[in-house]
Formats: C-alpha cells, structure tokens, sequence
C-alpha cells in the first residue's frame, strides 16, 4: 500500500499540473477535469446510473473488472472497465451540481493516476475496482487511506494555489475572509459562492483548500448560526 504525506502528494500535484499546462495552449482560467483526465490519463467518463440508490457516485477500475449497471427500464446491463473509463452517476448532471460532479470526476482521474505512477504498490496487474461514495463516510471495499490520498490530490489539481489566489483576488477576497458566514457575512459569502462558480468547484472544496492557504478564518458554511450559539454554565443546568 502507497503511503504519502500531503506535503508529497502537493508535490506530485505540481508535477501533473506543469505537465497538464504544456498540453493547453491557452491559458487556463479553471482546471477542466474532462480535458485533465484525457490529456493526462486517457480516461474518458460515461454517464449512468451506477447504483439504484445513487449511494455510488464514481467508480473506475485499472482493467478487466465487469461492473452491472441498473437501467432506467428496470433491466441491468454489463460493461467492462478497461482501464481508461469511469462511469460517473447521471443524478450529478440531473441535479446541477456542478462542484459535486467536477469533484467526482476528477477523483476518478486521481486514482488512474496514483495507479499510473506506483504500479508497484497498487499492484495493477491485478483487476481492481473503486468507487466514489455520495457518502464519504461510508464504508466500502476500499481503504480509507487511498480515499484520502485520492481526496487530496483531486483537491490540489482542481485548486492549485495560484488560481484560488486569483479568483479569490478578482471578487475582492484577496486578503481572504475572516467568517465564511451566509446569514452575519452575507457580502464576503456572495463573493465566495463567486469565486467557488469561477473554478468549478462546490463552496465547501473551496472552503477546505482556502483554509489549508490561510485565506479562511472561521468557517461556518454548515452552521451559519454557531457565532451566536448559547451554551449555559455548568451552573445553570438543572
């Protein structure tokens, strides 16, 4: 099993990206996961319902794996991962999640890539099989470790650093914010939500990786009500 900080998989990020930019002519203004995973991996994505209760919503596989996709008319068909597809879940594109389905995509890539580079550890001669879960909490046959691994290479090539510092810097966020918070610092969210739409990605991606570069004090994207939350003394509990 491959084990590597988040110091050697950033390194590793820089690497690809540098690779990636030789292949764009243009500049680039986000990072597109489809062009990435093609340019970089050859892995081309097909949308289907992979799993009836969208609990799976990425899966890709190194080669020679038969996975049963559900149908829409209740019949299950059969495809095999070659190695170079991921089946991505159309309820992403259904639903508009932009961020969520970027994410996805560029997960899937990740692991192809990890595979690309350390065939040795990951032992790709033989078959293997993962999935992106809707649930990241969720267990599932695969090892926590290479989620996270995967999780935060996906988040350095969809956010390199100087396309957060400048999208952040273009909505008048270039000293950061110091509360993400959509009910007490509604102006400075707005040009949060902005700059996640300019990149591609969900608010809360962008919050985790502006928080890792020191552009994030206090995040309260989940709980926009926890600055005035009262908790009574131990006194005071009857």
């Amino acid at each position: 099993m491959l084990w590597l900080s988040r110091k050697d998989i950033e390194h590793i990020s820089r690497r690809l990206l540098r690779d990636y930019l030789k292949k764009v002519p243009q500049k680039v203004d986000h990072i597109d996961p489809t062009d990435f995973a093609e340019k970089m991996c050859g892995l081309q994505f097909t949308f289907a319902d992979i799993s009836e209760a969208h609990d799976a919503i990425g899966l890709t596989a190194t080669s020679g794996v038969i996975i049963t996709i559900p149908q829409r008319d209740g019949t299950r068909l059969d495809y095999e991962l070659d190695g170079k597809t991921a089946f991505i879940d159309q309820s992403l594109v259904a639903e508009n999640q932009i961020g969520r389905l970027n994410f996805t995509m560029m997960h899937e890539a990740a692991h192809q890539l990890f595979w690309m580079l350390y065939p040795e550890e990951y032992e790709v001669q033989t078959p293997r099989c993962v999935f992106r879960m809707a649930d990241e909490h969720t267990q599932y046959p695969v090892l926590d470790w290479e989620e996270w691994q995967t999780n935060v290479l996906t988040s350095f090539l969809l956010l390199p650093k100087e396309l957060v510092y400048r999208h952040m810097a273009d909505v008048g966020l270039k000293d950061g914010i110091g509360v993400l918070n959509r009910i007490y610092a509604r102006k400075d969210y707005e040009c949060f939500s902005e700059a996640a739409k300019r990149l591609g990605v969900s608010k809360t991606a962008l919050a985790i990786r502006s928080s890792q570069l020191g552009l994030v004090g206090r995040n309260d994207l989940y709980d926009p009500y926890a600055l005035v939350d009262i908790f009574p003394e131990k006194n005071e509990i009857a």
